[in-house]
């Protein structure tokens, strides 16, 4: 256990678009790459787990499936979704033993997410936080307060990003899935990727390639409703979800921020810079002369996100990180030149790969002399 540690509750990953859970993808992980970060944080004295949630859906069904997972118990989207969309509400096979069944208000958690897995944190905070009238779920009918220690969000697009906009026709169904997986093989994705869409009816059918899998989902209904995260990640989705977002005064509120582009010169437009992976060139580039920008800040990007959407959520106050935790604010923690994938563990060399534990290291510290 780390040394001073002031509490020991145990932190949560949870993944953004196009994750994957620790049983997927043959030992490569999406947190850590070739390096199995939960373990090492494990081994450093921490007690983490990884939640799998569904890689292109929601946030309501990924915080839905992300408290089952913790708790324990049998995942149920609600009453209302089932009936107004006719989804199978409980599906048999998302019935869970649960990460840390002791969870409540004596045994709170933390949480640290990645891109979309911000805004999911965000949403199972107001689940936990409210009752749903007609709903009769654990989750969905009950209030549980004080259930969550902290928040920590990398790469959020708390307020949406530019390039589900400019990909909207195609998006999140891009034909070429290059830039959003980098080095891992296609034929891998084939084989031992799961899309969590068994809810719709949508399972990936034996032999069936990513692409064409792709291609029915787009044909689909669940592709003409606001039930893919691509309504989610866009900046009009998301300030809608920022409208009924409010932070609670006793969580812990911490954000990093990535960038890997620089100004032109001469130009607001942004190019990429050295420490863009050369596979997230195309959409950093999109991002970074986009005309549909709110104003010029909007062009600085990781590759995904751009960088001024991931500080806190519209509405709610921020402030910069000064050593000194503090909750019921979002806190900036410090501005990382690191694209999107990199800042989780992708496409590193050795020595980056130190440099990463030490910040998750760094951060986990943080988490555990939280009073």
């Amino acid at each position: 256990m780390p040394v001073f540690a002031q509490n020991t509750q145990p932190i949560i990953f949870i993944h953004g678009f196009l994750g994957w859970g620790r049983d997927e993808m043959a030992g490569y992980y999406y947190w850590g790459g070739k390096m199995d970060l939960e373990a090492e944080l494990i081994n450093a004295g921490y007690d983490v787990y990884t939640v799998s949630v569904g890689p292109v859906s929601p946030n309501w069904d990924r915080a839905i499936e992300a408290f089952y997972q913790i708790k324990g118990g049998q995942v149920d989207y609600g009453d209302e979704k089932a009936q107004q969309y006719g989804i199978i509400q409980r599906p048999l096979n998302k019935k869970y033993n649960g990460l840390y069944p002791q969870w409540d208000a004596q045994n709170p958690i933390h949480i640290i997410s990645h891109s979309q897995g911000g805004q999911t944190a965000r949403m199972l905070e107001i689940l936990l936080k409210q009752s749903i009238s007609g709903e009769d779920s654990p989750l969905l009918s009950n209030e549980y307060n004080g259930w969550i220690k902290s928040i920590t969000t990398i790469s959020t697009p708390h307020n949406g990003t530019t390039l589900v906009p400019i990909m909207l026709d195609i998006f999140p169904f891009a034909p070429n899935l290059a830039p959003w997986f980098g080095a891992i093989e296609n034929n891998a994705l084939d084989r031992l990727y799961n899309f969590d869409l068994e809810h719709w009816r949508l399972e990936k059918r034996p032999r069936e390639s990513i692409n064409d899998y792709f291609k029915r989902l787009s044909s689909s209904t669940v592709s003409q409703s606001k039930n893919l995260c691509s309504w989610d990640l866009s900046p009009r989705g998301s300030a809608e979800f920022n409208s009924l977002y409010t932070i609670d005064n006793d969580v812990y509120y911490f954000s990093f921020t990535t960038f890997a582009t620089s100004q032109k010169k001469n130009s607001v437009f942004h190019n990429p810079d050295p420490k863009m992976s050369f596979h997230l060139w195309p959409t950093s580039l999109l991002i970074g002369k986009f005309d549909g920008a709110h104003d010029s800040s909007w062009y600085e990007n990781d590759g995904v996100v751009n960088s001024t959407s991931m500080s806190h959520p519209s509405g709610s106050e921020m402030l910069i990180f000064s050593g000194n935790p503090v909750s019921g604010v979002w806190q900036s923690m410090e501005k990382l030149n690191m694209d999107h994938q990199a800042v989780i563990g992708h496409n590193l060399s050795r020595r980056q790969y130190d440099d990463i534990f030490v910040l998750y290291n760094n951060h986990c510290q943080l988490l555990y002399s939280l009073k």
